[in-house]
């Protein structure tokens, strides 16, 4: 791969995820993909498009996100693993009007926002998410 496609994957990639996490942290915009696109199920494409954007180990990923924001990153991947492997393989996880109601989807769409602001703000990045999840155990 040349530098070029190399920086435009990197490019992409850093697009994919920021609007991955946009759409984890609002709920209006995931009823709308429901209602605009019935035939999907909503949820499940939350859970399956981060396993296909977020490589943090790749060259391009590594180019598309600092050192820091791969650590912000990784509190909300590291959620997301922790609901996914939850689940039974051969179960789909519910519709995304009953999703949306589940403690589990509650805690990641928080978990996406403070993301979203931290790679934003870059200031108390990982003290805050840190408490964050300190909160969610208690």
């Amino acid at each position: 791969m040349s530098e070029e496609e190399l920086k435009e994957l990197s490019e992409n990639i850093r697009k994919n995820i920021i609007g991955l996490l946009e759409l984890w942290s609002s709920k209006e915009e995931q009823l709308e993909y429901q209602k605009n696109v019935p035939i999907a199920q909503v949820s499940a494409e939350l859970f399956c498009q981060w396993d296909d954007f977020y490589h943090p180990e790749t060259k391009a990923h590594k180019l598309a996100f600092s050192e820091i924001e791969t650590k912000i990153i990784d509190f909300f991947y590291k959620k997301i693993e922790s609901v996914s492997t939850k689940k039974n393989p051969d179960d789909w996880f519910p519709y995304i009007d009953e999703f949306i109601l589940t403690k589990d989807w509650i805690e990641l769409n928080k978990l996406a926002k403070i993301t979203l602001k931290n790679l934003n703000s870059k200031n108390n990045l990982i003290k805050s998410l840190k408490n964050y999840l300190c909160r969610l155990k208690n």
